[in-house]
């Protein structure tokens, strides 16, 4: 019996001093976090690095100035805090290659242009695919390989409507071995992203539907991944510079419509100070702000979310830039540059 005591107590003094061993180790790393929060709170951080000295405006599409009134609804009531900066990378440039116009040859032939290519500018050369009944023609820069394809999907009466919802994914695929035949599909997609949207035709003219049953297009966006965990957006806001549109011929699925605008983003950043929710909301109600998406005829919108991105058009751009997105009522978008002003060229 008394060796069984003498064990208990051994156990609650190993106990005990184990405890206080704790709270010790405990109140130690406690410490030395404290003493970094000081010192952080006390050593301003350095400097961004603004490497790539004065940058660019982001080269916005050019549009029609309106006098719309806004709102701010957000979750909180109040506009979110920023980092005073963000990154701006380089993006790699296609250089122009002898080669240019034969590997372009190569990818329009994979996916049925095989007549002689026209040069309409510089860099830039259209195919016409003859044989085809919906009269496609591509038009593609022999370097950067940024293209758009067109046809009479419109009015060409042989078009006929999908029968299933598994066809959405079907079209998806249709897409992506679209640009797999051209060697064009980016690393950089992110599939989960990818969004379709149905259409119906009537008088020459795509109108929004839910129904599969009455879709006789179905429009396939795809989207890059995030960047630094900041969405990239585009010059017109709720769909992408990739994009394809997708119709049915003989019951087979087949691209009718496409615009291929890719950014290849190097890994080449530096860091610029950016302005703040606050100063960004104020430029979008001077209307300096670029309106990637709003219903037509509508001028007032309540905004319910501003966050950070990036953006990448259809324009040639040397950088991918930070922007502050603003995103309201009735699908509004827009977008106000995020660098502050004294770092942008003119």
């Amino acid at each position: 019996m008394a060796t069984l005591n003498k064990t208990k107590k051994e156990t609650q003094i190993i106990l005990k001093w184990g405890g206080i061993s704790l709270i010790i180790i405990f109140l130690f790393f406690m410490g030395i976090k404290f003493l970094a929060f000081v010192k952080d709170l006390f050593t301003p951080p350095p400097p961004p690095q603004v490497a790539f000295g004065k940058l660019p405006a982001i080269p916005f599409p050019n549009q029609i100035k309106e006098n719309i009134v806004y709102s701010l609804d957000t979750l909180t009531g109040f506009l979110p805090s920023f980092s005073d900066r963000a990154k701006v990378y380089e993006i790699i440039s296609d250089p122009p290659t002898l080669l240019g116009l034969n590997k372009t040859l190569e990818k329009v032939s994979g996916i049925g242009f095989k007549s002689s290519g026209i040069q309409i500018a510089e860099d830039t050369y259209q195919w016409v695919d003859q044989t085809a009944s919906l009269q496609r023609r591509i038009t593609m820069n022999i370097f950067s390989s940024d293209f758009t394809l067109s046809s009479s999907y419109l009015i060409t009466p042989s078009l006929e409507k999908f029968s299933g919802p598994d066809e959405k994914n079907q079209a998806i695929d249709v897409a992506k071995s679209f640009l797999a035949k051209m060697f064009l599909f980016p690393e950089d997609i992110d599939e989960n992203k990818t969004k379709t949207t149905l259409y119906t035709i009537e008088g020459a003219t795509l109108i929004p539907t839910s129904k599969i049953s009455n879709t006789k297009i179905i429009r396939v966006d795809f989207f890059q991944k995030d960047l630094d965990n900041f969405p990239i957006y585009y010059d017109k806001g709720i769909s992408s510079t990739i994009d394809f549109l997708i119709g049915k011929e003989n019951k087979e699925l087949k691209v009718v419509s496409a615009r291929f605008f890719h950014k290849n983003i190097s890994k080449t950043a530096s860091t610029y100070a950016i302005k703040t929710a606050q100063e960004a909301y104020s430029e979008l109600q001077k209307g300096k702000a670029y309106i990637a998406y709003k219903p037509a005829g509508t001028v007032e919108f309540a905004i319910k979310k501003v966050f950070l991105g990036y953006y990448a058009g259809e324009n040639q751009q040397k950088f991918l830039m930070p922007i502050v997105i603003f995103e309201g009522s009735n699908d509004f978008v827009a977008y106000v540059s995020a660098v502050r002003d004294e770092w942008i060229g003119n």
